[in-house]
């Protein structure tokens, strides 16, 4: 083990340096077992692959199968994972990986609210446990996916790869794993060209943009159907062979051990950190199809049961006629720090006449507006995604010429998505119309 430092930035241009206690640094592949399945091993930047531990651990695999590939959380949140599989005897060039990239997946967050911020939560961060597996394509934030083992594979020993710079990590992490493949057949006809597709829905990192983990690389020639190409997600659904692993490992990876092991998350079931895994209890079923109802945030939802490219939009989004439009211009700017807190300033340049008026904003996320001025509040919906104001005595009556200067002051979670503002809407008001 190492000892472990973090900064949290607080505030604008204050920096407090914390320990967090002996934890193992970073983030590795659990599942299938890495080339070093030691739960105190740490992280390696120096890749392609880390060194070999203990013990050789190969994973067998037949064309078709669909694997469970997890990692720990190590505490972080956001970023990528990109996983990419090359013969043995190939791993140890860089360059190999990047012409065989299988996917580009999400690294994780802990979706629970105020789980999460400053691109760090609590290991486990509520990541998926052993005899659960992500079947849905949208739920990819849990520290694990599934793949498809490719049918045009010659039959040998191959190396999948794990790159991540998770958080607020500038520099890649790798890891790998033994795969024997068995029952490939090498003359289908599967070349590709393009990027490797990229999972929906993944937090960012604050360090390393999605394009640095696509520079230089393409999608392996790999066929995920018997008859040729296929796509490699189109049966996620399907159990894959390796239900049992768990890849959180371990409570002694988190910055809160006893929180960690005090709370109805499985962690105490895993009885050998080594090879940790869950007794799975009977046959591992797919889970049910997630649903615009089922009062759990999943199917990529925005917010519990909507939003999302699935579900219908949890608020209706204002809309601005032409020619109501009653200014001429509208400067609108947006600070905000990953405190969570947000200031924003609204200057209206008046065209027309209005004896009243509303100001109304759309963001992409909950936003708590707790002060402002030059207006006051008239409504918001009940997430906060949708603030209308209005004039004080003094700024009800607009003349063409004039210019409203608005300022609001809020918060927002601070889970590392900032806020969108998607619509400013100005208009007049006329009690006997609205």
């Amino acid at each position: 083990a190492v000892r472990l430092f973090e900064s949290f930035t607080l505030m604008k241009g204050i920096v407090i340096i914390t320990l967090l206690g002996v934890v193992s640094s970073h983030s590795w592949m659990s599942c299938p077992p890495s080339f070093d399945t030691s739960p105190s091993r740490g992280g390696n930047i120096v890749g392609p692959c880390e060194r070999e531990g203990r013990k050789k651990v190969v994973t067998e695999v037949q064309a078709g199968d669909r694997l469970k590939v997890g990692w720990t959380s190590n505490n972080h949140a956001g970023g990528y994972v990109r996983l990419a599989l090359v013969p043995d005897g190939q791993h140890t060039v860089y360059e190999h990986f990047e012409k065989n990239v299988l996917k580009i997946v999400c690294y994780g967050h802990d979706e629970r609210k105020g789980r999460t911020s400053y691109g760090d939560c609590i290991h486990p961060c509520n990541a998926r446990k052993g005899c659960e597996y992500m079947a849905n394509k949208y739920d990819g934030n849990r520290y694990d996916t599934t793949i498809k083992i490719p049918y045009n594979l010659a039959e040998g020993v191959y190396i999948l790869q794990y790159m991540s710079a998770m958080s607020a990590h500038k520099t890649f992490y790798y890891s790998c794993a033994r795969l024997k493949i068995k029952g490939g057949v090498p003359s289908l006809p599967c070349k590709r060209t393009g990027l490797a597709p990229v999972a929906y829905g993944c937090m960012q990192g604050t360090a390393v943009p999605l394009a640095k983990y696509q520079e230089n690389t393409k999608m392996g020639d790999f066929c995920f159907s018997p008859k040729g190409l296929g796509d490699q997600d189109d049966n996620m659904s399907k159990v894959p062979i390796n239900p049992e692993c768990d890849p959180r490992i371990t409570c002694q990876l988190s910055v809160n051990s006893k929180q960690c092991m005090s709370e109805d998350n499985g962690m105490k079931d895993i009885v050998d950190s080594w090879d940790p895994k869950q007794q799975c209890k009977g046959q591992v079923k797919p889970p049910p199809e997630p649903t615009c109802s089922d009062g759990i945030k999943n199917n990529g939802e925005q917010m519990v049961d909507c939003g999302g490219p699935e579900c219908e939009k949890c608020f209706e989004e204002p809309t601005e006629p032409a020619d109501t439009r009653i200014y001429s211009k509208l400067d609108y700017t947006q600070k905000q720090w990953e405190d969570g807190n947000i200031n924003i300033r609204a200057v209206v340049k008046v065209s027309k006449d209005a004896n009243d008026w509303r100001y109304t904003m759309f963001f992409t996320k909950a936003v708590d507006i707790r002060t402002f001025w030059g207006c006051k509040i008239i409504s918001h919906n009940d997430f906060k995604t949708i603030w209308t104001f209005g004039p004080q005595a003094w700024t009800k009556r607009i003349r063409p010429g004039q210019t409203l200067q608005l300022g609001f002051n809020g918060k927002f979670e601070a889970d590392g998505e900032y806020p969108e503002c998607v619509t400013k809407n100005f208009r007049a008001y006329d009690p006997d119309t609205y």
